[in-house]
């Protein structure tokens, strides 16, 4: 039935499948797409830093920045806004110059703090009351932030993290004008996902204890970072890669982040409207039968099924058996909503679990889920087990749930349908714009399958689940086995 616009959608429509030897074999379906630089892979690192969980936030024996801030306040809100600033300021400080090669970075010429609840403030020529926002503005050369209900908002929602992101976010986009890397024909969506590669640059220098006030960790802080970047998205299937309104997927801006951080700014300052329009999975909806979800029922899951068999059908595997009813698998926990048991090669599925995940977060009376293609998915990471298996890999494990989360974004890859003709979906099952979204949503919750083992334990750090989710989605399943070893 027809859902809301930010909702996500799974549907079925035709098309010919290929007959092509997949990655776990030796083979791969090479699908487009920028390829990533996988400086480790590795489940208890990210990006070649340790995982940890450590604390997140201001560091507590810092003194706080002394920096001129037109209207602030010394409350919370600003005081981490301002602390924020100054360590974006003087990572940009030394990486401008080892980036661009042309002088120094010149500081923000004006900052700007407000109350959005409360009116009498004009920047940049526009009113604030009302103004819940964050923003630079190139004609004053100024970054401004709303301390009355934005920053604090994001704050409650994410934690500490999340002002530090909006405004590294910011700041970014002064950097691209002092480098010269945008003017007015360049497309809001390349100088959004830019602007999330410079963050995912400042962040990694916070991960590695270099900036003076504000530190992070690898596991659960960056988790909240990636959240902030997918509460942030453009609503699905409503703003196309070309509208001038675009910023970008909850994927497309995540993939932007890790770029920077796995890279370094560099690498974001090569992105050109070519890249991102190559990699992009912002597209709108364009046919009616997108505004339906799939259902959880035993009719939607046999079309999963049918999916995962023609996706997975030349690894060798022999396709498990799915059962709604609970069996038991000797002295292996259940891992619900789906559940494999390797002896058998059954997965076992609990309808009303996965009606949970597949009801959206606005839907009301169940609105803890994230979508219809969140809840399939947590299915394709138990198929993915059953593949892995048949390879003779190991089913436990952080290294078979990393290899597990990219199993699945391979098959996602394989049966997303876009308009821009880049991709030959296999079998009648597709994937409209946004179901990725869920996918990351997913990815980065606490309890989620799509990177967990077979005994259901999960890759502690969400960056690496995405990650790994991300390159199967770009690369095929060829990495899945050769990157991801026990």
């Amino acid at each position: 039935m027809a859902r809301s616009s930010t909702t996500r959608r799974l549907i079925a429509a035709s098309s010919a499948a290929l007959a092509l030897c997949l990655g776990v074999t030796g083979c791969s379906r090479t699908i487009n797409g920028t390829p990533t630089t996988n400086s480790s892979t590795s489940a208890d690192t990210v990006a070649g830093l340790p995982a940890s969980d450590g604390p997140s936030g201001l560091k507590p024996a810092a003194q706080d920045a002394d920096l001129p801030v037109e209207g602030g306040t010394s409350g919370k809100t600003d005081t981490l806004a301002t602390n924020a600033v100054a360590d974006v300021q003087q990572y940009w400080r030394s990486a401008y110059p080892e980036t661009f090669g042309d002088g120094k970075f010149r500081p923000i010429e004006r900052l700007v703090s407000y109350d959005s609840t409360s009116g009498g403030r004009r920047v940049c020529g526009q009113d604030t009351a009302g103004l819940a926002n964050a923003f630079y503005c190139p004609a004053e050369d100024t970054i401004a932030w709303d301390r009355g209900e934005l920053l604090p908002g994001l704050r409650n929602t994410f934690g500490a993290m999340a002002p530090v992101t909006v405004l590294a976010h910011e700041f970014g986009h002064a950097v691209q004008h002092r480098a010269g890397l945008v003017d007015e024909r360049t497309p809001t969506l390349v100088s959004e996902q830019q602007a999330d590669c410079f963050t995912g640059a400042f962040f990694r220098h916070a991960a590695e204890g270099s900036a003076e006030h504000i530190r992070v960790s690898t596991g659960s802080g960056l988790n909240k970072v990636l959240g902030v970047l997918g509460y942030i998205r453009d609503e699905p299937g409503r703003t196309g890669f070309s509208d001038a309104r675009a910023h970008g997927s909850a994927f497309d801006r995540v993939s932007a982040f890790q770029y920077g951080f796995s890279d370094g700014p560099k690498r974001c300052a090569e992105m050109t409207e070519e890249s991102v329009t190559e990699r992009t999975t912002q597209f709108r909806f364009w046919k009616q039968a997108q505004e339906t979800d799939l259902p959880v029922d035993e009719q939607s899951i046999a079309q999963v099924e049918r999916s995962l068999r023609e996706v997975f059908g030349d690894t060798g595997v022999v396709p498990p058996e799915l059962t709604t009813e609970q069996r038991p698998c000797h002295d292996e926990k259940s891992t619900e909503p789906a559940s494999y048991c390797a002896t058998s090669n059954t997965i076992s599925l609990n309808l009303s679990a996965l009606r949970d995940i597949a009801a959206p977060p606005d839907s009301g009376d169940r609105g803890t889920g994230y979508g219809d293609f969140a809840a399939y998915a947590q299915l394709a990471s138990r198929y993915a087990l059953a593949v892995q298996e048949a390879a003779g890999l190991e089913v436990t494990g952080d290294a078979a749930g990393l290899r597990t989360a990219c199993l699945v974004g391979a098959w996602s890859g394989l049966i997303v349908e876009d308009p821009i003709g880049r991709r030959n979906p296999v079998g009648r099952l597709r994937i409209a714009p946004g179901d990725l979204d869920e996918g990351i949503a997913s990815l980065l919750s606490d309890d989620g399958l799509i990177a967990a083992d077979a005994r259901g334990e999960q890759v502690p750090a969400g960056f690496a689940r995405v990650e790994a989710f991300r390159i199967g989605f770009q690369q095929g399943m060829t990495p899945c086995s050769s990157e991801y070893d026990a």
